[in-house]
């Protein structure tokens, strides 16, 4: 595994994904939510799938917290917190997937993204002492969910190009 390169690629997900996906850019409005894609944890979710557990734990983690150190609200932490324990856990089980089939990487993203930013959503409000509305937070994770899943099998095909300078071995079978 090549960290610098790794590194390489989860800043510039950042980049774009605060820079091209913002309010007043390519972000959607959707009844007071901007909705948008989360490029660094389809990122992310690459990781989980393609590397071994212990190397998800030190990626996820660092990929979460720049998504923190970039975000407007919340804690510091809890995003890496919630990337690290999911995608740890999904590394660990991810035996009987087939990772290059579409639906599997559209419906594991939705279900990654549902899940997080829920998780993030809820934290948040929680934090900041704002009422806690489940339902609104739900839906706001959906749009954002649906969306980075529209987008995931795309950015998943150029991560599968760089495969080789990134140093993931994948199984003949998977490209």
């Amino acid at each position: 595994m090549r960290w610098i390169l790794l590194g390489i690629v989860g800043y510039v997900s950042l980049v774009i994904q605060t820079a091209v996906f913002r309010p007043g850019g390519l972000a959607i409005p959707i009844d007071g939510h901007w909705t948008r894609p989360d490029l660094v944890l389809i990122v992310a979710l690459f990781i989980a799938l393609y590397l071994q557990p212990r190397d998800v734990f030190i990626a996820t983690w660092c990929l979460g917290l720049g998504a923190d150190l970039v975000s407007v609200s919340g804690r510091l932490g809890v995003q890496a917190l919630l990337y690290c324990v999911l995608l740890t856990a999904l590394s660990a089980v991810r035996g009987g997937l087939t990772r290059s089939w579409v639906l599997t990487q559209s419906a594991l993203t939705f279900a990654a993204v549902l899940v997080i930013h829920f998780g993030w959503y809820v934290a948040t409000r929680y934090f900041s002492e704002a009422p806690l509305v489940i339902l609104r937070s739900v839906e706001e994770s959906a749009l954002d969910a649906a969306l980075t899943a529209i987008l995931a099998p795309y950015v998943f095909w150029l991560l599968l190009r760089l495969r080789g300078p990134l140093g993931i071995v994948v199984e003949p079978y998977e490209v």
